[in-house]
């Protein structure tokens, strides 16, 4: 589209006809939704989806897409199969499996061995110890291929059989009493089989050992993460270069006044020749704060839960050229007292929990607002305004769709089934479902759309300064592919829009922009400029309106991608960092470590969901950063004018793989934002 073009449709737009610019469109606005047990979750912009609202068409997975995430989903079946087959040794060269008859034959034989001990009624309480034993074993007949379902079965049947037996009073010799407890154990026993097969390969109940995390790896790749969870170091590193690269602040006068760090037991950790006002005025000292989580309450489902809203504080070593993060104290609630101690890694028991509770803080602020938050449901009012408020043809649509591509469709996917009442995130976050939503949406309420920029973030949070003495992969690589995208925003809008004048007759694009602010639209705080100190906002410039498509561009694909990926490299493995705590915060500088560690790490069968859902969500990757080509016949593009600007974006993201590639020879490799590893939009 030309700008001759552009100016036919505003001439469209001045006669009444053309793309709809009034919110009376196909596709409608919600800011609630009921659940089936009568919950409402409120506080976001969505698109209304019903039998009488479907999805716009572009937003439908397509076949590649179901492939790809097909693909990953039966990965994750075939690791849990191996997991269950190890245990009996099936697959072996020596035990490639049973046949059904061996099945129903070992559940015969269970059933024999239960009848022929009945003379007395302490002899029952042997088959507990007997069943379970022939069960764990591996008797050669008990190995079904798939234990869940045919074991159940065999339940069913030995059942079956007991409470047959236990009717025939002449055949026990004893009442109703007998009867109630011989249905008690068998109901102990084979209620548990399911449960104590899948203990037993390792996928349920309290873990024995940190090692039976790392061992649900079978088929899958072990992510990094299980090499170095506990080390401090890679604690540290994590605020950087992890999954959320998004609270670490730097100290600039002093640390809050809540968080109660001595300066003796700084030096102890960083050594008696630096101190905190040395560190702060040497721009060394870093925290992180999760005052936002709050408002969490410890959630009980499926049990007890436990989350806080701690701090934690980081430093570089003196004289330490290469950055590198220390980590030096934790206070995990927010409000100083005598039960809330700060904790430092001298602390040799009580640290390694003290982290463990700091983990499960950042993977909950991780998954609830900088996952989430700010970029699923950041991205849903652009991409429902888009299709609302701009034609096909308008140079914005055109530009924004392979950015929203299959947004809407997994936004709904996710508030309909992962955020939904006794869903993924009810069960594996620390906090109640209804208390989730409140941490969503407060950070979606308080939104500044425009602080959220990139380089405005950074800013924020005073880490800007590559010159600083931090090494921060994240901030880095993001700042290159932020500017390669705003360079290739720039150089699209030049060819339609060559003045601030331009900008502001795009009737439609001014329809479009007061949908995205509007309280019964988008609702996006903080967007938009003034001409005037006291005038409307909109935009007004063809400067901003690059920066507000460039905010969408990277949050879509940049952005996503560096929250969303590190859920399979770091988060799959629960120890690196749990979803939610299983034992209460603790109040003193002593405990048991060993102990606590496991009680406070998840069960296996929670440990199983998590890695199953950050392996799934981190490890489907659909189209390219620049690749607007890919899996279409000939250009996306039709304007020629177009091709030399994207091919100059290609080039410039060529520029920045290389230079990160330089980047990961002298720093711990941080890939995340490799432009070959950026999708275009948020499709998983």
């Amino acid at each position: 589209m030309s700008k001759h073009d552009l100016q036919d449709v505003h001439d469209k737009l001045d006669a009444g006809v053309g793309p709809c610019i009034t919110t009376d469109s196909t596709y409608q606005y919600t800011h609630s939704h009921q659940y089936d047990n009568g919950q409402v979750l409120e506080g976001i912009s969505f698109l209304l989806v019903d039998d009488a609202n479907p999805f716009p068409k572009d937003q439908d997975l397509n076949l590649v897409q179901i492939i790809e995430i097909a693909e990953a989903a039966l990965a994750l079946v075939a690791n849990i199969v191996i997991n269950l087959t190890n245990l009996l040794d099936i697959g072996s060269v020596n035990n490639p499996g049973p046949t059904v008859g061996e099945v129903v034959d070992a559940a015969k034989d269970i059933t024999k061995a239960i009848k022929d001990i009945e003379e007395k009624a302490e002899k029952l309480r042997k088959i507990i110890a007997f069943c379970k034993g022939l069960i764990t074993s591996g008797a050669e007949k008990a190995k079904p291929e798939s234990h869940s379902s045919l074991l159940s079965k065999v339940s069913v049947f030995v059942i079956g059989q007991l409470e047959k037996k236990a009717g025939d009073k002449s055949s026990l010799g004893a009442g109703s009493s007998l009867q109630a407890l011989l249905k008690e154990i068998a109901e102990f026993i084979f209620g548990a089989v399911v449960q104590s097969v899948l203990r037993d390969a390792g996928l349920y109940g309290k873990a024995t050992s940190v090692r039976q995390f790392a061992e649900q790896f079978q088929s899958i790749v072990v992510p990094n993460s299980v090499s170095n969870a506990d080390n401090d170091d890679a604690f540290a590193a994590l605020q950087v270069a992890g999954p959320n690269p998004l609270v670490i602040r730097r100290v600039i006068d002093r640390l809050p006044k809540n968080f109660r760090v001595e300066n003796a037991s700084y030096q102890r950790v960083m050594g008696e020749g630096d101190s905190i006002a040395l560190a702060i005025a040497e721009n060394r000292l870093y925290y992180a704060d999760y005052h936002e989580l709050s408002k969490m309450v410890p959630g009980t489902f499926p049990e007890q839960k436990y989350i806080s809203a701690p701090f934690a504080l980081f430093a570089v070593s003196k004289g330490d050229t290469a950055g590198t993060l220390k980590s030096v104290a934790i206070q995990l609630r927010q409000t100083p007292s005598s039960n809330n101690p700060v904790f430092y890694p001298f602390h040799e028991d009580a640290w390694p929990v003290a982290k463990l509770h700091v983990q499960t803080a950042d993977a909950n602020y991780h998954e609830l607002i900088s996952h989430l938050g700010l970029t699923h449901l950041l991205l849903e009012p652009i991409a429902v305004s888009t299709h609302r408020m701009l034609s096909e043809d308008h140079p914005l649509f055109t530009l924004l769709l392979p950015h929203i591509q299959g947004t809407l469709f997994i936004n709904n996917a996710a508030i309909l089934t992962l955020i939904n009442p006794g869903g993924s995130v009810d069960s594996l976050l620390g906090g109640t479902i209804e208390s989730d939503w409140a941490v969503v949406a407060g950070a979606l309420g308080e939104l500044d759309f425009n602080a959220r920029m990139l380089p405005n973030q950074l800013a924020d949070r005073f880490v800007a300064n590559q010159e600083l003495p931090l090494a921060y992969p994240y901030r880095d690589d993001a700042l290159d592919v932020w500017q390669a995208t705003r360079e290739w925003v720039s150089d699209y809008l030049a060819i339609y829009y060559p003045s601030d004048s331009d900008v502001i007759n795009d009737k439609a694009l001014q329809a479009w922009v007061q949908d995205l602010i509007s309280t019964d639209g988008g609702n996006i705080g903080g967007l938009g400029e003034r001409m005037t100190p006291n005038g409307d906002l909109g935009i007004y410039t063809v400067g901003y309106l690059t920066d507000v498509l460039t905010m969408a561009v990277f949050t879509a694909s940049a952005q996503h991608a560096a929250v969303n990926f590190p859920q399979l490299t770091v988060m799959s493995y629960t120890p690196a960092m749990q979803m939610a705590s299983y034992a209460p915060l603790p109040t003193s500088e002593h405990c048991s470590s060993s102990q606590d560690i496991l009680a406070t790490l998840p069960p296996l069968e929670q440990s199983l969901k998590q890695m199953l859902l950050t392996q799934l969500l981190g490890g489907v990757y659909f189209t390219r950063l620049g690749d607007y080509n890919r899996h279409q016949r000939g250009n996306y593009f039709q304007n020629t004018q177009v091709q030399g600007a994207l091919d100059t974006f290609r080039d410039r993201l060529d520029k920045v793989e290389q230079r990160i590639g330089k980047r990961n020879l002298t720093r711990p490799t941080y890939e995340t934002l490799l432009p070959s590893r950026i999708p275009q939009s948020i499709n998983i």
